[in-house]
């Protein structure tokens, strides 16, 4: 699929067209639906043509629990493959990204087969940083209106919460922050500490955090891997960050998502 970004005032002329990956459950609809924003490696493996393996795993969950699920590609259509090594980033997850989380929304309340009313946002590492720059309270309020108003609900695997403990962040958006404590490249700490403003400021805002899991702990099979061609200014300055599977925190996971969704009105 392709559907254009919000990003007129960035490029300046035309929007960006975005690629995107549909998977959508058998029948007629309408369904709800979620945008799934991908991490700083890109939506899709480079040596071949599927999207990382937790990021399918979870549209391919999702649609089995009777979601539509779009997945755009922010970088490819930009002349980017990704942004993990880049300091600084060419696309930003709090300027580019949330204009194509709104894009992809509007896009989706156009579709006969989409419940408009119920549509999530879900972003991973860089995408789930995204995520939250979306559903921030203060800023977007031109795409809202252009997109139809705001998403249902949203869920956040791992993102980074420095720039918002530093810029003083809220949402009135539903969210699920779910983060190892183990996490050296987004590390908790930050999130703890926006956790308790946002339950001293009663925001509709749930933090998970799963002792001993680090950096992308929702893999269906991930050996734990060392990275060391990080930029400091993004791996918490040390430029060494750890990416490992957590089964217990995968399962924890797999089982919240759902109930989340559900509770946030899904159903």
């Amino acid at each position: 699929m392709r559907f254009p970004s919000l990003d007129e005032d960035l490029t300046g002329g035309a929007a960006t067209e975005l690629d995107a990956r549909l998977y959508k459950p058998e029948g007629d609809g309408p369904f709800p639906a979620v945008v799934g924003m991908h991490g700083c490696g890109g939506r899709d493996f480079l040596r071949r043509d599927a999207p990382y393996a937790n990021v399918a795993d979870w549209a391919q969950r999702l649609v089995a629990l009777g979601y539509l699920v779009l997945l755009p590609d922010s970088f490819r259509p930009r002349g980017v493959i990704e942004v993990c090594t880049q300091s600084p980033q060419l696309v930003s997850a709090v300027r580019h990204r949330p204009r194509d989380a709104y894009g992809a929304l509007a896009w989706l309340r156009a579709q006969p087969y989409v419940q408009g009313d119920r549509v999530f946002l879900m972003g991973w590492s860089n995408g789930a940083s995204a995520t939250l720059a979306t559903l921030r309270a203060d800023n977007f309020k031109d795409l809202r209106e252009r997109s139809g108003g705001d998403f249902r609900a949203a869920v956040a695997l791992y993102p980074g919460c420095i720039a918002q403990v530093k810029s003083g962040w809220s949402t009135k958006t539903p969210l699920l922050v779910m983060i190892g404590e183990a996490d050296d490249w987004t590390p908790a700490e930050p999130c703890h500490e926006l956790e308790q403003r946002t339950k001293r400021t009663g925001q509709p805002v749930e933090f998970v955090f799963y002792p001993g899991a680090y950096h992308g702990f929702d893999a269906p099979d991930h050996k734990p891997v060392t990275r060391k061609d990080v930029p400091r200014a993004q791996a918490n300055g040390k430029g060494v960050v750890t990416i490992a599977a957590d089964p217990a925190a995968r399962e924890d996971a797999i089982k919240r998502v759902p109930g989340f969704l559900a509770r946030n009105g899904a159903n």
